[in-house]
């Protein structure tokens, strides 16, 4: 089918200052013959073909997939618009108004229009200095700067569209994705903090407090703070050891942590001391027990279930698996979902064929072809890896590719660097850490080290 080549687009598909927009003609029929091309992405030019349509395109109202398409013009006899994104359930209708704005016709096409989702890096902040660097400024996204992005969070929903960002040592900022401004919610607690969560109910900040002590247990560990007042006051939550990753049940509340002697992972309140008539954290296992460290930074990520969750660990070069039991309120000793205990490196492949090289945070996402097609686990987990320079993806059942990084490595035989596009054909990071996931919108954000910024990835 022909259509008008894109440098007569203005001209044809266009008034002059003198022209009138001119409508449909009411005693005649609008007629849609059809539409095309039948398939395509975000911002594919389509072209409907058919009579009487006017060229008002104030009148014309595309929608593709159930999204509105913005129309660039008409002469009559072919509508040109361009598809939305996430345009996925495919109908394409056209409604046209009448001189009054009631409507003249409301049509479907029959066939619908296949949509290619498409995935893209981008950046959300960045404002570094001549030499690269990085430094904290609050305000708008566009004038904002970060040192870094140690560990990203979603907030509750019901406070709107906002990410939580932690800094080692730096407390934690709020980036307002609707005002699209940053601002610091509260400064470095008594030690340092390295990770953070919400309880299931959005209503609790858990905030773990690397405190110094090793094996002291008299210092708080866990602080929280709580949505009726604003997340801004923070009270103490447990004492213990230094804490540096933390979960909530999302059933039962249950609280867990992580400590640095041989890597431990704790239960709150695990344990009664009758001697001193006190409840204590109750220690569930070690990874030192797994991997020969004397200490380690073990972060922990709940499955959405909360039938089991994710332990990575820079010292751990592998992704680690331990089971909730339900009878006893614990998790299990875990077990390696992929990746070796002993060799780094970077390879896809499946359960031990994989290598990693630092990983540092993951994030489930939901996948809806596992929800279509009715599997028991319908999540994805996705991780970044610090040194490999990249986002990795893990299925349920261990198969491990590279979801985003580490473009033309052949080029310049470099992994890492500053570079927004396409997923694997042109985007890089620079030692990528904290990273969470819009499940809304279909974005992730992440935060990086070495290029001090916060990036997402959207799918268009």
């Amino acid at each position: 089918m022909k259509h008008f080549i894109p440098l007569l687009l203005l001209f044809l598909f266009s008034c002059s200052e003198s022209e009138k927009n001119i409508g449909h003609d009411p005693s005649k029929p609008i007629v849609f013959e059809d539409f095309s091309p039948k398939e395509g992405s975000v911002r594919t030019r389509l072209y409907i073909t058919g009579s009487n349509f006017g060229n008002d395109v104030s009148r014309i109202h595309v929608n593709v997939g159930g999204k509105e398409a913005k129309v660039i013009g008409s002469n009559g006899t072919e509508i040109y618009c361009m598809v939305p994104k996430r345009a996925y359930d495919g109908k394409v209708t056209i409604t046209i108004d009448g001189e009054n704005g009631e409507s003249a016709t409301d049509f479907t096409f029959e066939d619908e229009f296949t949509y290619h989702a498409k995935q893209t890096v981008g950046t959300l902040i960045r404002n570094v200095d001549e030499d690269g660097n990085g430094s904290w400024i609050e305000g708008p996204f566009a004038d904002a700067s970060v040192y870094g992005g140690d560990w990203l969070v979603m907030g509750p929903p019901q406070d709107g569209k906002k990410v939580y960002l932690g800094t080692y040592g730096g407390g934690i900022y709020v980036l307002d994705l609707e005002t699209e401004t940053m601002t610091k919610l509260f400064g470095r607690l008594h030690n340092d903090m390295q990770t953070f969560t919400f309880t299931a109910d959005g209503d609790t900040l858990l905030i773990p407090d690397d405190n110094g002590q090793g094996t002291n247990t008299d210092r708080p560990n866990i602080y929280y703070a709580l949505r009726s007042e604003s997340f801004r006051k923070q009270h103490v939550y447990s004492y213990g050891t230094c804490s540096y990753s933390v979960v909530s049940h999302p059933d039962d509340r249950t609280v867990f942590y992580t400590s640095w002697i041989r890597g431990g992972v704790y239960k709150k309140d695990g344990q009664f001391n009758a001697t001193t008539g006190k409840w204590e954290p109750k220690r569930c296992f070690e990874l030192g027990n797994l991997v020969q460290i004397d200490g380690a930074h073990p972060h922990l990520i709940m499955h959405p279930t909360g039938k089991y969750m994710y332990i990575v660990c820079e010292q751990v070069t592998a992704v680690l698996r331990s089971d909730y039991n339900p009878i006893t309120k614990e998790f299990e000793y875990p077990r390696v979902i992929a990746g070796h205990l002993s060799a780094t490196g970077y390879t896809d492949g499946v359960g031990g064929a994989a290598r990693f090289d630092r990983i540092y945070a993951g994030v489930f996402v939901k996948n809806r072809e596992y929800e279509a097609a009715g599997k028991e686990d319908i999540y994805d987990f996705y991780a970044t890896e610090k040194w490999n320079c990249d986002v990795r993806k893990i299925t349920p059942e261990g198969v491990v590719t590279t979801f985003a990084g580490r473009s033309n490595s052949s080029s310049d035989g470099k992994t890492y660097g500053y570079v927004d596009g396409d997923l694997r054909q042109e985007a890089r990071f620079n030692q990528p850490i904290g990273i969470t996931y819009d499940e809304e919108m279909e974005t992730f954000y992440i935060g990086e080290l070495e290029n001090h910024d916060i990036r997402y990835i959207t799918t268009e």
